[in-house]
């Protein structure tokens, strides 16, 4: 993963409004105690050629799986209800391609195209799981041979065209510390908007079905956070994230990670780190395995289709429960 400043961006009007902190407690009937903390049920996802893609799989995994907002959002993993750890290896003949979630996250034709031995030959089966094959590679893309079809393809990860090595991404940042949203990338003009994964993930979302046509977004935003710069994202602002049902990615220097939960009056939070299997706390603003945090990747889901069981609806002059069985988009 890597992030770019640039000092033309710096010109936009700032948008005060906090469009990914809903207040209302949607999805708090998911929270649960867990090691003294408070924390979503987010899946725990093995690196799979790309931490960025990976991490924004699992956000795309945990809204799959739980819904947001009394809504179904079962058709950002196509095919099934995603997984809730793939880090077991599955066996021979189709290992860890055989996970739904990871055909989401980098597909076989992404591997195709862009993530490939200096030779030319795609790195099927040594490029996910932390690394190794062809990873770092770069100069190794061939013309696209397939439509894009997962969070790798649209957020640019791995793509020479970006100036991305092979399992590399790139995530823009205001300097002055605002929230950035897609629809200013989109002003920016392609070289910026092209080549961010917050755009990216905009754009997989709304290819699923779901949200707004990331030229006009203002539901994803990535931003410093408070102890990189004054005004940036604020431990309270992810706290009250987790407690409205929203997942966030944690970017540390050179890596991103998810987040979901918190331990309360404290600064620790919970992460899933795509390295290794289990839960794992870092200080906010501090530092984990040596990699400073800095920032963050957060989105407010909109356009579930599908009301969940229970859903309360006002219609009228009363409240109607809708008991409706979950149903896929598929």
């Amino acid at each position: 993963m890597r992030r770019k400043t640039p000092k033309n961006l710096l010109c936009f009007v700032v948008v005060a409004a906090l469009f990914c902190l809903s207040t209302a407690l949607a999805g708090a009937s998911e929270l649960t105690l867990h090691k003294e903390g408070t924390v979503l049920p987010g899946p725990n996802y093995d690196w799979w050629y790309g931490c960025s893609a990976t991490s924004a799989g699992m956000m795309m995994g945990y809204y799959d799986r739980s819904g947001y907002g009394g809504l179904f959002y079962s058709n950002l993993v196509p095919g099934g209800v995603a997984e809730a750890n793939t880090f077991p290896k599955l066996p021979a003949p189709n290992y860890n391609w055989g996970y739904l979630v990871n055909n989401s996250i980098a597909s076989w034709g992404h591997v195709t195209d862009f993530y490939r031995f200096s030779n030319g030959t795609p790195d099927y089966y040594t490029g996910g799981g932390g690394g190794g094959g062809a990873y770092l590679n770069s100069g190794d893309d061939q013309a696209a041979t397939h439509s894009f079809n997962c969070l790798a393809d649209f957020m640019g990860t791995s793509q020479d065209a970006y100036n991305n090595v092979n399992g590399s991404t790139t995530f823009y940042f205001f300097t002055n510390g605002a929230k950035l949203y897609p629809y200013q990338l989109y002003a920016a003009g392609p070289d910026f908007y092209n080549s961010d994964g917050m755009y990216g993930m905009a754009e997989y979302f709304y290819y699923a079905g779901y949200g707004n046509n990331p030229s006009t977004d203002n539901k994803f935003f990535s931003q410093y956070i408070d102890a990189k710069i004054s005004g940036g994202f604020t431990l309270a602002e992810y706290q009250a994230a987790i407690d409205a049902g929203q997942v966030v990615m944690i970017h540390v220097e050179g890596h991103s990670m998810f987040g979901y939960g918190y331990i309360p009056g404290t600064n620790t939070i919970y992460i899933h780190d795509t390295w290794a299997d289990g839960d794992h706390t870092m200080t906010w603003g501090g530092y984990y395995s040596g990699l400073l945090h800095y920032g963050v990747t957060c989105f407010e889901p909109t356009g579930g289709a599908v009301p969940l069981p229970g859903a309360v609806l006002l219609m009228g002059s009363g409240l109607f429960r809708l008991l409706i069985w979950r149903r896929r988009n598929s």
